[in-house]
């Protein structure tokens, strides 16, 4: 555990190295959210709520958005497909740390630095400008702790999974593609799931992605009861066996035939 909590120092230090890159991004983000503010007070105008959904609560969602999605962002996928790739992973293999626990606690520390330094001041300004209010309850914002430490777990582990397939596709060209595009659809990162037509919304709710982000700014916004948000964690948990179970038999699989292309 030492060592991974090393590794995470270390990939923390390499961006603060670049912090000036983060002062500006943090300017950028700022941009990105006027104009998401803009887009919704557009689409709001006239309306005091669309599908019970009102303005004020798009304000909170887009703030908590990109709170949680500088959490959640992995790239674990596109790394460890990179390294199969290029034949890394060989040197990977014989390292005395976790394969999977060097590049989490690599992603831990990457994702710290770009909260602190780039999501956190654009965030706190966001509130100040458009306000923000916290649950009344202690027991719902609990709650949502637990549940988007539930969502940043279960999106490595489906980034890292990704990421395992290109040790038999031999390309890691793909997961780009599926790790942005696609969960990014089904996890309503850009648009609520709320406002989804039902076809696409029925199966965005049959894939763990909406776990991942959207159902707990749900619990944090009171769009989910109590009860609700007890289910939405045991479903995140129930995910998560079922995907680390499937990892095993991926890793059984992979080590019986490992053909590391270009190594």
């Amino acid at each position: 555990m030492a060592v991974l909590i090393e590794f995470a120092k270390q990939s923390f230090k390499q961006r603060f190295i670049y912090r000036m890159n983060a002062y500006m991004m943090v300017a950028s983000s700022f941009v990105g959210l006027i104009i998401m503010m803009s887009v919704w007070k557009a689409l709001y105008s006239g309306k005091s709520s669309v599908g019970g959904i009102t303005y004020e609560d798009m304000i909170h969602y887009v703030i908590l958005n990109m709170l949680v999605q500088a959490l959640i962002r992995s790239r674990i996928g596109q790394k460890v497909g990179e390294r199969v790739e290029n034949g890394a992973i060989s040197i990977d293999l014989i390292r005395p740390v976790s394969f999977k626990g060097y590049f989490l606690a690599d992603q831990f520390g990457e994702n710290l630095f770009s909260f602190v330094f780039t999501t956190l001041p654009a965030v706190l300004a966001a509130m100040l400008v458009w306000g923000f209010s916290v649950p009344d309850s202690a027991l719902r914002a609990a709650l949502f702790a637990v549940s988007l430490l539930g969502g940043i777990v279960l999106m490595n582990q489906i980034n890292y999974m990704f990421g395992m397939l290109a040790i038999w596709l031999k390309t890691a060209y793909f997961i780009n593609f599926i790790t942005g595009a696609v969960i990014s659809l089904f996890a309503g990162s850009f648009v609520p799931l709320w406002f989804y037509p039902d076809a696409l919304r029925t199966i965005s709710m049959m894939l763990p992605f909406h776990l991942v982000g959207f159902q707990p700014i749900a619990i944090f916004l009171g769009k989910l009861s109590i009860q609700g948000a007890f289910l939405v964690i045991a479903a995140q948990a129930g995910w998560l066996v079922l995907l680390l179970a499937i990892e095993r038999w991926m890793w059984n699989k992979a080590q019986a035939q490992l053909d590391i292309h270009g190594g």
